[in-house]
Parts: C-alpha cells; sequence; structure tokens
C-alpha cells in the first residue's frame, strides 16, 4: 500500500479509479479535499479551504464552474470509483438499501441506492428528484444505473419500505436474480393459499411478543404474486412525536428462517447514511443550491469523501488505530466519523495517508 501526504494521496487516488484526465482528477481532489475540512456544504465555506492563491470571490466562482462541468457528474466521477470498491469486497452477498429523503425544505428529495456496510450505507448510485413519493419508472431507472456496477459473482439482496415495495419493482427486482425484503402496507391483500379467500395484512393476529411468518402467499388482489413469504412483527413507528404505525409488514423471496427479521434491519443503515449527510455530517441542505446539475455534482464530491473516508475508518479498525482517535471503552464513532476525524487529523499534521483502494468487510 502506497502512502502520501493526504492531498497527493487523494490525488493519486483518483487517478488509479477515476478514467479522467489528470486536470480533471486533480480539479476534483481540491475541491474534495477543500469539503472535508470545511466540514459543510455552503459553498463560501468550502472555497475558504481550497488551497488556490486567488480572492474568495474567485475561489466560489471557481467551484461552481466546476460543479457545472460535465466531468463532475456521477456518471464519470463516481460510478468508476463505487464499481471498483464493490469488486474488491470480500462479502459473497451484497444488502441493497433504497429509500428517499428531503434535501430542501421539501422541494427536493434524494433517493439513493446504497451498499449496507456496518450497520450504515456506502452510497452506489442516487436521483435528485421533485419532492414527493416516486413511482415504478424512476425506482426502475435507479436499478438499471445500478446493475453494471455490481460484480456478478456476488448475490443480491434488495431492501426498501413500502414505498417501493410494489408488485411491479418485485418481479423487476427478481429478473435480475436478486433477492429482496420489501414493506407493504397493512391495506394490500393477500392469499394465504392459492384457493383461499384473500385478506388484507392488517388481520394477521400480530401481538407486542409475538411476530407472524407465513409462507407461500400471493400478494395483492391485482396481481396474485408469488409465492411470496411474509412477516410481520410489532414495532412503534413515530414521525414527529407522533404515534404514525404500530406493526410492520414485509413481503420477501428469501425463504422464513430465524435469521429473517435481523437480516431486514439491515435498511435502517441507510439513514445513517442520509444523517450524515444533512444534520450530522455535510449539513447538505445548508448549502444554498438550487441548480440540480450543481446540487447532484455537489453529491456526487461527498458521496466520493464518504466511501473514501468510511474506506479509511474501517481500515484504522482493522489495524488496531481506532483508538487514536476513538479510545473510548465502548467505541462510539461511526467508521465515516472515525475516518474523517483521523484524516483531518493526519492532514494538519503533515502526515502519510494510505491510497485505499479496497472496501475491508
Amino acid at each position: 500500500m502506497d502512502y502520501y501526504p493526504v492531498k497527493k494521496c487523494l490525488q493519486v487516488l483518483f487517478e488509479r479509479q477515476i478514467p479522467l484526465s489528470k486536470a480533471q482528477n486533480h480539479h476534483l481532489s481540491d475541491l474534495c479535499l477543500a469539503v472535508l475540512l470545511a466540514g459543510q456544504t455552503h459553498l463560501s465555506k468550502i472555497a475558504r479551504q481550497l488551497d488556490h492563491p486567488t480572492q474568495q470571490a474567485s475561489r466560489i466562482q471557481w467551484i461552481r464552474r466546476l460543479l457545472d462541468a460535465p466531468y463532475s457528474s456521477p456518471e464519470y466521477a463516481y460510478s468508476p470509483f463505487i464499481k471498483s470498491l464493490l469488486h474488491s469486497y470480500a462479502s459473497p452477498t451484497l444488502h441493497l438499501l433504497i429509500d428517499r429523503t428531503d434535501l430542501v425544505d421539501h422541494k427536493l428529495d434524494l433517493v439513493c441506492i446504497s451498499l449496507n456496510f456496518h450497520r450504515h450505507a456506502i452510497p452506489i448510485v442516487w436521483q435528485i428528484v421533485p419532492n414527493g413519493m416516486t413511482g415504478y419508472r424512476q425506482q426502475k431507472e435507479l436499478i438499471r444505473r445500478c446493475i453494471p456496477l455490481i460484480p456478478t459473482t456476488k448475490s443480491v439482496v434488495f431492501h426498501g419500505d413500502n414505498e417501493f415495495g410494489s408488485v411491479t419493482t418485485m418481479r423487476y427486482v427478481h429478473q435480475q436474480g436478486w433477492d429482496f425484503i420489501l414493506a407493504q402496507s397493512s391495506t394490500n391483500y393477500y392469499y394465504p393459499t392459492r384457493h383461499a379467500p384473500p385478506q388484507t395484512l392488517a388481520t394477521l393476529p400480530v401481538t407486542p411478543t409475538q411476530a407472524v411468518y407465513r409462507q407461500d402467499i400471493l400478494l395483492t388482489k391485482k396481481h396474485q404474486y408469488g409465492p411470496l413469504n411474509l412477516f410481520a412483527f410489532y414495532h412503534p413507528v413515530y414521525h414527529h412525536n407522533r404515534r404514525k404505525q404500530d406493526i410492520r409488514y414485509y413481503a420477501t423471496s428469501l425463504p422464513v428462517t430465524q435469521n429473517l427479521r435481523r437480516i431486514g434491519k439491515r435498511r435502517w443503515g441507510i439513514e445513517c447514511y442520509f444523517k450524515d449527510l444533512k444534520s450530522a455530517g455535510w449539513q447538505l441542505p445548508m448549502s444554498q443550491l438550487h441548480h440540480i446539475k450543481r446540487y447532484n455534482s455537489l453529491v456526487t464530491i461527498l458521496n466520493l469523501a464518504y466511501s473514501w473516508i468510511t474506506c479509511l475508518g474501517r481500515w484504522l479498525s482493522k489495524t488496531s488505530q481506532r483508538h487514536l482517535i476513538d479510545n473510548k471503552p465502548t467505541p462510539h464513532l461511526s467508521l465515516f466519523r472515525l475516518g474523517w476525524d483521523w484524516l483531518v487529523h493526519t492532514f494538519r499534521c503533515g502526515q502519510l495517508c494510505p491510497v485505499l483502494t479496497t472496501l475491508y468487510r
């Protein structure tokens, strides 16, 4: 493994993983480092961290031009990077998570498919869309963009809440050879057997102490899709301090086992990623960008930084260096925060940093 000062390390890393020109990779690495040092996404704060001998207004304009550049889009800058990381990941099964989060005052949403990774998530593909529920066409397009990045030698389990749990989405996911665990609405109908009358999921006898599992069911009156397996359990959901839901319902192509609920919990890793993008990390909604192309390019830069420093955090744990940053008896920092704090310390001290190209299991 090669070691360089942090700025040079980023340049070397991008030159190895991203098939752009040397100058373009240097521009991306400069902005990526500035975002890491700024700790937020307001352009004026990022501009202060750029190592450019120009005035503040000129640095802000340089950032805008870079965000407008075609090569800063996910297809050019991020997809080759994450494809390489996914191929280096030794796990035989990839758990892919899809979800949506509000970005700009209920005007723009971020829809993302990510990889579950140690209770967090690493983004793979995403799309910025107008605020509101997504439909099958948007979901299919996102999955279609994700497919070429996934190694064909690995199995996949696709997770999502009931917004992404339509039968049409299930069919498309299953056509790719992927399994799924997708949440369902309590008002959906299912057939316990092919010849039995339909019942709503709300009729399942779930109690606070007893989950329910059903095998070989058919889902919805319209599609009668199956055979699938079904499980439901008591788990109250609160939204803005109001009780929204008591019972969760999931349809899955996986066999019913004792580990099914534990496997389904992996979906919550994407919530940690969204939190790191927003309130607990880069404060993305405060960036004050209103141009969709610039917003998408900024998310590309953030995701490059996020994926890399998560790899660094995992490397610190694997090499018994976690105590350098997180020295409490019970570890409390995520891999993202661990890698970020270590990287900023390394940069300020002028120390060397490894060029990581491996996503350690």
